[in-house]
Parts: C-alpha cells; structure tokens; sequence
C-alpha cells in the first residue's frame, strides 16, 4: 500500500537519526517540574496530503485493559462522560520508555490520550469510559500501524468489549482519540455508531504527531448529526503532552462544566409563599412539599434516572440589570430527552444572554423521567403563574410573558400550551393535589419559542390542526438547522400550525446540526421577534 510504503521510508529515517524504541519520540526526557517521565503518542510521521489519503496519523500508546476497564470508572450519577480510546506500545524498560509512547506518573504507565482523559476527568469529575475492542491490537509498532491501515481500508468496525451503561444519563461527552492515519481510529467509529446521541454535546480533543485532528470533527458530526460538537476543542503534539497537564486544566476549566447538577438548598422557599425579587437572583421550589401533582410514583432510583426521588422542581432567576429597559419575561426550558437538562448549553447561557437584553429570565428545572411529560408540564406552569403573580415587581404586562424551549424543553412547553395553560391545575392530572392560591393565576403564554423543537411527543412532531386551532396557541417562533435529523418533523408541524391559524415564524440555519444551544448566533432574530409581538399585545 502507498502510506505503508511511506511508513517504511520514515521509519528507516527515524533509524538513522537515531530515535530509541517504537515511538517517533526522541530521545529528549526532559521531567521538569512535572512527575511525567516522557510523553509522546506514536507517531507514524509521513507525507501528508490535504484529505489524509496517504500519510500517516497518530498512533496511541495507551495500555490496553480488562473488560471492566471502562465500567469501573461510571459512577452512574454524572452527566458528563469521558470516553477515550488508546492502544499502547510493549515497553519492557526504562530505556525504551523514554523513546516509547507512554506517560509514567507515579509509577503508572498510561498512554497520552489516556493521561489527557485523566487529567480531564480530574479538572471538571465525570465518568470515565474506555473504548477497547474484542480483539486485542498488537503491541508492538509495525504490526500495529499495519492493523490499523487495514482497517482503515476495509472500513471496519471493530466489535467492543464493552458497553457504556445508562448512556442515555449523558449530556455531554468529551471524546479523546489518537489520530491515525489522518482519520479516527475505527473502534471510535464503532463508538459513536453504537449509540443515539441525540441532542447531547460532544467535546473532542486528539493527540497527534503534527496533523491535528484533520479531518475528525467533520467526521463526528457527520456520523452523529443530531448532536452538537462543539468548537471548543483541545489538540495535544504528542511532543507537548508531557508537559501539558496546566494546559489541560486550564481547557477543561474553559468548558465550563459542573459534573453534578447544583439544586438549590433546602431553604423552603417556594412559589407559593415567596415573593418576587427583581434586582437578585432567587432559586425556587415549585411545589409545597407534600402536594406536587403526581400520577408517578418514584421511590427509588435503580442508576437510570438523572434525579433522585427526592428531586423537586425548582425555578433560577435571572434578572434584567439595573439600567436596562425590561422587555418583558422569558421562561426557558432546556432539553434533554428528558433525561437530564442540559443547562450548560440551553439553560443558564440563554437566560443571561435574555436578561442583558431586556428580558426577566427564569430557567425551569422541571421533572424528568421516569416522571411524565405531563407532570413536567404542570412544573412549568407553576412557574408561569408566579411570574404573572408579581409582573409589576417585575416590571412588565402580564401580557408579555413567553415561554421557550430546546428539543425536549421545547416539546415540554408544547404540553402545557396545548393542555395545562389557563387556570388548569395540578388536579387534572393527580385528584390527590390541593389546589392553592397560585392555581387562580392564569398559566397563558403571550409567545412561544420552539428551538430544534415542534408540538407534539420525543421525536414525533403533532400535526393535528384541530387541537391547535382549539388550544389558542400564541404566536410560536421555530428556529433549526437544515442538517437536523428532525427536519421534516418541524417542516410538518410549522404547516399544520400555519393552517389552524397560528402566527409562525421560522429561522432556518443552513448546515447547522440538533443542539447548537446558545451558539450560531439565533438569539438575536428571537429577541427581534420576541419584541414584535409584545409590542403588539
């Protein structure tokens, strides 16, 4: 083969310049003020053209482990994921290690990518996966380059060892790989094809030998579009990784992740006794303990469900700075599938970015599975109430309050439109709830906004014109991407919305994926649009 052909001509190069072991690492084994000994991916070097069809990429070193390797480090209650895959070089001695493709930290000796994940997975907590397959690779170089160049041409897909439990739990993965050969080695490509990522945030970061990740982030977009990979991406030189781990930090540090969701402190501020403040920030209890609308009952979490039965329904304000016109109030609910929130993306962001432009913003924290779309429903419409309760604290018309949502939170804030709006209440749904004073408020919405999300349940968008025409929905904004799995699903609700009378606009993001968030710049056009329509209220 024409890149194997190279691999010989560089590799007899490397002889001759007298590089020790199998890496393409020298002999350099500067430690520093950090206890790793050496760095360096094995780095199969070669030309190089723009598609990567000949060159070579990177090659890991990482040490290949037992089947529960990877399921030891899942905690089961993070929603952050670190999946990493590596293959490491048979080093015997310390000699060779200082040539070879490993890092030794206090006495361990990991590959980089798996030093990376490590150091990652220490900066921001998260669960640790790693990617291994059935069939062991060799350890020693050539015969490794040699596998993965076959596979590569044969397209293969490698059988896993072993499995990502919960996977569902996930709202943001960071995904560490070697570069090989110009692309991801092919048991990432069987990663990522095993599982539905459906609206969750993957983070990238590679370990190559000077080809940085080529053409990888296209390729993990495409082989997962309804996911949002994100730009903010870390690349390591196998020659840098070494000494790095400040870098690592600092970039993990960056992505602005918290490992565990923070619910506020069990104060006993509720909805219903509280009372509004529009110049500081509250965190609020939706419902009085004791009497939450329910039809679920949730004693026990066996490891599949985000929130612990003792989870209750909480509000975060977000208030319009001082010398800032106030616009009127936007509730916001993130998405996730309902299996977690994915407040980093579609929750805080928004609300900040909605508040510095004139907008009380409030992120709604509603239940999520095994809970009902319904009973989360009920939790948004207990947080409208309140809003509408206090409008002159807050400052606006009564008229002027929006409510909003992303892929789930979207679908979630459909239900209470079409069935739980007005003064319907929690005894809809559980004859067991008491009603309260906040039930007499109406739970009506001036506007709607729809983010890569449409009326009806996950994933099937409702085209029932006669249930919208009767439901008096307001005004509903729809923006998504062209490069969205759900593309005719909002192509389909937009038109039977449009033919029961309800005013529609939609954005459109050319070559945009599912779950870009706060990004791509759509925040703009919603406030233009958000502002038409309460002026017209």
């Amino acid at each position: 083969m024409k890149r194997k052909n190279i691999l010989c001509l560089c590799m007899t190069a490397l002889l001759i310049l007298g590089i020790a072991g199998c890496g393409a690492e020298g002999k350099d084994n500067s430690t520093e003020s950090s206890p790793v000994q050496e760095s360096g991916e094995s780095e199969v070097s070669g030309s190089e053209n723009e598609n990567g069809d000949s060159g070579a990429g990177e090659i890991a070193a990482d040490k290949q482990g037992s089947a529960g390797a990877g399921s030891e480090s899942q905690s089961g209650s993070s929603n952050i994921l670190i999946a990493y895959f590596s293959i490491p070089e048979d080093v015997e001695t310390t000699d060779a290690v200082a040539g070879a493709s490993i890092v030794v930290r206090d006495g361990e000796k990991m590959g980089n990518t798996e030093y990376v994940a490590k150091v990652i997975q220490q900066t921001v907590g998260g669960d640790l996966f790693r990617i291994e397959t059935v069939e062991e690779y060799p350890l020693d170089h050539d015969p490794l380059v040699d596998q993965a160049a076959d596979e590569q041409d044969e397209k293969k897909r490698p059988e896993l060892l072993n499995h990502v439990e919960n996977f569902e739990q996930y709202e943001t993965i960071i995904l560490g790989f070697p570069n090989w050969w110009a692309d991801l080695p092919m048991p990432v490509y069987t990663f990522l094809e095993e599982y539905d990522f459906g609206a969750k945030t993957i983070i990238p970061f590679v370990t190559h030998g000077g080809s940085g990740f080529s053409g990888t982030i296209r390729t993990i977009s495409e082989l997962q579009p309804g996911a949002h990979v994100s730009e903010n991406t870390l690349s390591l030189s196998r020659n840098s990784v070494a000494d790095s781990g400040e870098d690592v930090v600092a970039w993990a540090e960056s992505l602005g992740l918290n490992a565990t969701e923070i619910a506020p402190e069990n104060s006993g501020d509720t909805v219903a006794d509280a009372v509004a403040d529009p110049v500081n920030q509250q965190i609020l209890y939706l419902w009085e303990e004791g009497n939450m609308p329910a039809v679920t009952e949730y004693t026990e979490n066996n490891g599949n469900y985000a929130d612990d039965p003792d989870f209750r329904p909480y509000m975060v304000t977000f208030p319009v700075p001082e010398g800032t016109e106030v616009k009127g109030a936007v509730l916001i609910n993130a998405g996730g599938a309902f299996q977690f929130r994915s407040d980093q993306m579609e929750g805080t962001p928004v609300a900040q970015e909605l508040s510095r432009l004139g907008y009380q913003s409030f992120v709604v924290n509603y239940r999520l599975r095994p809970y009902t779309q319904e009973e989360g429903a009920l939790d948004l419409a207990r947080a409208v109430r309140f809003v509408r309760k206090y409008a002159d604290v807050y400052g606006i018309d009564e008229k002027d309050i929006a409510v909003m949502g992303f892929s789930a939170g979207g679908i979630l804030a459909g239900e209470m439109l079409l069935n739980f709006d007005g003064t319907v209440n929690g005894s809809a749904l559980d004859d067991s709830y008491v009603p309260d004073e906040l039930d007499g408020i109406s739970a009506d919405a001036g506007a709607d906004g729809m983010i890569y999300s449409f009326y009806g349940r996950l994933s099937v968008a409702s085209t029932d014109t006669d249930k919208f025409a009767s439901s008096n929905l307001p005004p509903t904004y729809f923006c998504y991407g062209t490069r969205d799995p759900f593309v005719g699903e909002f192509e389909e609700c937009v038109e039977a919305l449009k033919e029961a009378g309800v005013p529609v606009e939609v954005d459109v993001l050319e070559g945009r994926p599912h779950g870009y968030g706060y990004t791509e710049g759509w925040i703009p056009a919603y406030d233009a649009w958000l502002t038409g329509i309460f002026e017209n209220n």
